[in-house]
C-alpha cells in the first residue's frame, strides 16, 4: 500500500470516527434536554417535587457522564487498535511484495542457469 493511500485510508478512518463521535455528542445533548423536560413536566403535573427532579437529573448527569468517560475510553482503545491493524497489514502486504519480487528473481535466475 502506497504511503498516501494509507494517509487516505486514515484520513477516511479518522473523519468516520469524529462524524460517529459528533453524533454521540448531539444525542447526549438531546437526551439530556430531552430529560429536563421530562422531569419538568413531571413537576408541573404535580408526579414529582422540584427537589425529587433536580435529584433524578443529578443522577442523570453522573450516568451519562460516566458512560460518555467509559465511551471516550473505548473510542480511544479502538483507534488505537484500528491503527496498529492498519500498521501490521501495511507490513505484510510489504512482505508480500518482497516475495514477489524474490520469487520473480529466482525465477530469472533459474532461468539463465538453465
Amino acid at each position: 500500500m502506497s504511503e498516501a493511500t494509507q494517509r487516505e485510508t486514515n484520513e477516511t478512518l479518522s473523519r468516520r470516527l469524529r462524524d460517529a463521535w459528533m453524533k454521540t455528542v448531539g444525542a447526549y445533548a438531546t437526551d439530556e434536554k430531552g430529560t429536563q423536560g421530562l422531569l419538568q413536566r413531571l413537576v408541573e403535573f404535580g408526579a414529582l417535587s422540584a427537589e425529587e427532579a433536580k435529584k433524578v437529573l443529578g443522577e442523570a448527569r453522573g450516568k451519562i457522564d460516566r458512560n460518555k468517560t467509559e465511551l471516550d475510553a473505548r473510542v480511544d482503545e479502538s483507534i488505537k487498535a484500528a491503527l496498529e491493524r492498519f500498521g501490521e497489514l501495511r507490513e505484510a502486504r510489504r512482505l508480500e511484495e518482497r516475495i514477489a519480487e524474490l520469487e520473480a528473481r529466482l525465477k530469472e535466475l533459474e532461468s539463465q542457469a538453465a
